[in-house]
């Protein structure tokens, strides 16, 4: 089972979306952004979801300083919604930790954790 860090706004909403999109496939953890950012630098969580109003600066800030600007992105901006295959490339490319702003979060995780599935 692979894990996710959620840190960030809408934290318990992303956390719903993932787990009603693909039932008894991520074991989602809730923590702050340090604590995520962290864990998934170690090996002990796959992926970090981090949330914020703009998508890329609280959401990953932790995440890129711990993790590495390398092995992050942001999937979805404001009044700009994440796009299926912009997320498949970040993929192929080996990004782990995925900024999205408040707004975006119903669609955005859906889609983000079918392909976290697959692979």
């Amino acid at each position: 089972m692979k894990k996710i860090g959620i840190a960030g706004l809408q934290r318990d909403q992303i956390k719903h979306h993932i787990e009603a999109t693909i039932p008894d496939t991520f074991e989602c953890h809730i923590l702050n952004d340090m604590d995520a950012a962290m864990k998934v630098k170690t090996g002990e969580l796959d992926y970090f979801i981090g949330c914020c109003n703009t998508g890329a600066g609280a959401a990953l800030s932790m995440a890129i300083a711990i993790i590495g600007y390398s092995q992050s992105c942001t999937i979805a901006k404001p009044s700009i919604r994440a796009k299926e295959d912009e997320i498949t490339t970040f993929l192929a490319e080996g990004k782990v930790a995925f900024g999205l702003s408040v707004e975006h979060v119903e669609h955005a995780i859906p889609m983000l954790t079918k392909q976290l599935a697959a692979l």
